[in-house]
């Protein structure tokens, strides 16, 4: 079965929060690598997918490889800050 939607680019947004995640290792800190930063991102997105759906889906984007995760149950948003933020959402009755 093949499903197709509709994704318009020109509404995708980044993501902006104050403060980058640090790893910290003998008392100093630092960002992550892309790969730590990978793991991370994995690892929030398997902890979501227990308490909500979480689907998986390899694209391309203007000729470029992309990987898109969707939280079922789930809308981003913007603080008073203008910060990302993530919430449940309950499904429309």
């Amino acid at each position: 079965m093949s499903r197709t939607f509709h994704l318009e680019l020109d509404g995708l947004k980044e993501v902006k929060l104050p403060e980058a995640i640090q790893i910290t290792k003998r008392g100093i800190y630092r960002l992550p690598s892309l790969r730590e930063a990978f793991s991370i991102a994995l690892g929030a997105l398997a902890t979501l997918g227990r308490s909500s759906g979480v689907r998986t889906v390899n694209a391309e984007l203007d000729g470029q490889p992309v990987a898109l995760a969707i939280i079922e149950g789930a809308r981003f948003g913007e603080d008073s800050n203008g910060n990302t933020t993530l919430m449940e959402v309950s499904k429309k009755e």
